[in-house]
């Protein structure tokens, strides 16, 4: 019989969070993690987070370390308020091309090279990164929440989990390089894309030493779109999705799997989903993922907040919403996780 993951019981709960990448997006995360820190009985394990979800778990754990809960907060405010700066002049000689609708620059995407086109690279949100992070800290896992930082492999492929004991600002950065935007990260030899390639995030991580435990996932990625994608922004924002759903859904099977087969142990998933929400169709619109600006932050970081005092009191059914739609043996039997 199919069951429904819900809220723990009054009590102490320990939760780890899966923060998925979405560019601008990122910032209804921060307003989710902003409000889950007012939580006082909800502890934060470990984060897996991939792009934007590696730059909002990276801006949490070294505010935790420096200073507890009301320090993570500061942490992501001022992660978003620096991007707001570094990205509100670019933003507004490109808005004209970058409209929704338009996307005239996104467009152009798939024929232009970093390597023409960016000499800077990510020169500025390293800047960021080494204002707001703090690595030292991120890898002294007694004093921040355990960091897990998914990006892909360029040279094979294959994806590549950065775990604590090896965080950098290099890392996180090879997280959110996304291919046709910056030139890749190198590191010690290797280079590096957008881990939402290959995981959006990986999960393995947040229950691999624990399998009765709690996962948060922040979705920014729509499993669905009513639409067929005729532009080329848009045919190429779909098959990057598709690739991000698919490895999500992978993963949830082998936990779905784990959870069938392992006596006593429970990975308790939890969703909260930015294209569930009532302004989910215009914040996944390809074009707001490379808007940048304050105004739009802080709409999505209120967002965040509604949707959190929302799953506060929610539930989700695992295998319906991620599992059924996409087994190609229709009648074979999927339960999802419970408390």
């Amino acid at each position: 019989m199919s069951k429904t993951t819900r809220r723990a019981p009054a009590g102490r709960v320990r939760l780890n969070l899966a923060l998925q990448g979405g560019g601008t997006q990122g910032a209804f995360t921060w307003g989710v993690l902003d409000r889950l820190l007012e939580e006082e009985h909800i502890d934060i394990g470990s984060i897996s987070g991939t792009s934007a979800g590696a730059l909002n778990g990276a801006a949490l754990a070294t505010g935790m370390a420096r200073g507890g809960r009301s320090s993570a907060k500061e942490h992501l405010s001022m992660l978003w308020e620096q991007l707001a700066q570094a990205g509100s002049l670019m933003t507004f000689l490109l808005l004209p091309m970058r409209k929704p609708g338009m996307g005239i620059w996104d467009d152009a995407l798939p024929i232009l090279s970093p390597y023409q086109t960016n000499p800077v690279g990510m020169a500025p949100l390293r800047y960021i990164l080494n204002t707001v992070v703090d690595e030292t800290l991120l890898r002294d896992t007694s004093a921040a929440p355990r960091l897990f930082v998914n990006a892909l492999h360029v040279q094979s492929g294959s994806g590549r989990v950065f775990e604590p004991e090896e965080m950098s600002i290099e890392a996180i950065l090879a997280s959110a390089c996304a291919p046709l935007s910056y030139q890749a990260i190198e590191i010690d030899g290797e280079s590096y894309w957008d881990g939402s390639y290959a995981a959006n995030p990986s999960l393995w991580p947040l229950y691999e030493s624990q399998l009765d435990t709690d996962i948060l996932l922040v979705e920014l990625t729509p499993l669905h779109r009513a639409e067929t994608p005729l532009s080329a922004k848009n045919i190429l924002n779909r098959i990057n999705e598709a690739a991000s759903i698919n490895g999500l859904v992978s993963e949830l099977r082998s936990l779905e799997l784990i959870n069938r087969t392992v006596p006593e142990d429970d990975i308790r998933m939890h969703v909260l989903s930015l294209p569930d929400r009532p302004a989910g169709l215009l914040a996944t619109e390809p074009s707001i993922k490379r808007t940048v600006g304050r105004v739009l932050f802080e709409m999505l970081r209120q967002d965040g907040r509604q949707a959190c005092d929302a799953w506060l009191e929610s539930t989700v059914d695992i295998s319906a919403r991620y599992l059924r739609p996409y087994t190609q043996q229709p009648d074979m039997e999927l339960s999802s996780t419970a408390p």
